[in-house]
């Protein structure tokens, strides 16, 4: 995931900032993080295999773009567009990037309070069986 942020980073830092027309149906910058955010979660996704399951996640593109109510096309004009503009972009990859950080935290503090849990209920556990 950082990895494909960086190398978006690095090539659109490399191109110029160029004085262009916005399109039409131009994607806001907060809502281009949040689709950066949610494609990288995908994409992270597709190596993820639940516990006793043989078979991969399978996401579709139709139904993300569906899901945003936008369509491929709006997307990548939208992606051209601010791949053009380094400084829009930059504030875009930021943004996606640091909602990867906190999704990433909030997962962490997740398991933490699940071994937690799972640790009082062990203990616990015998006292209840020798109460019965």
């Amino acid at each position: 995931m950082k990895k494909l942020l960086v190398l978006m980073f690095l090539m659109f830092l490399s191109c110029g900032q160029v004085d262009q027309e916005k399109p039409e149906n131009l994607i806001g910058e907060e809502k281009m993080a949040d689709l950066i955010f949610e494609l990288a979660l995908f994409d992270a996704s597709k190596v993820f295999v639940m516990k006793g399951e043989t078979s991969r996640i399978g996401l579709d593109s139709e139904s993300f773009y569906k899901y945003h109510n936008i369509d491929s096309t709006q997307f990548a004009v939208s992606n051209a567009y601010y791949a053009k503009q380094p400084k829009a972009y930059l504030r875009i990859a930021s943004t996606a990037k640091k909602k990867l950080e906190d999704f990433e935290k909030r997962v962490q503090e997740s398991q933490n309070e699940k071994i937690a849990f799972d640790s009082i209920r062990k203990k616990l556990s015998p006292k209840i069986i020798m109460d019965e």
